[in-house]
């Protein structure tokens, strides 16, 4: 992944994530756990390239999926932006 393309899936999860504790509960603790790790490490890929991904397993991709349905439905809007945003700068 080049990095517009690692910054465009760090917003996605967070945006589904942010859906998910503003309108709707679709993850469990866990699969929300499984989520932030795989942002934070591609945060770190970021800044260290040779870094592996750590990307969330099948089943929590296919819900992600169903969520970007839903916000894209409810055209929803975060009502926070993502704290790591100035991180996701500053590395670029």
């Amino acid at each position: 992944m080049n990095n517009d393309q690692i910054t465009n899936r760090i917003a996605l999860l967070y945006l589904a994530l942010q859906f998910c504790s503003e309108q709707m509960k679709m993850f469990t603790a866990g699969e929300r756990i499984c989520i932030n790790q795989e942002r934070f490490q591609w945060l770190h890929i970021l800044s260290e390239p040779e870094a592996e991904p750590r990307p969330v397993s099948i089943a929590i991709e296919a819900k992600i999926s169903n969520v970007i349905k839903l916000i894209e439905t409810h055209k929803f809007k975060p009502s926070y932006e993502d704290p790591f945003n100035n991180e996701i700068v500053n590395t670029l």
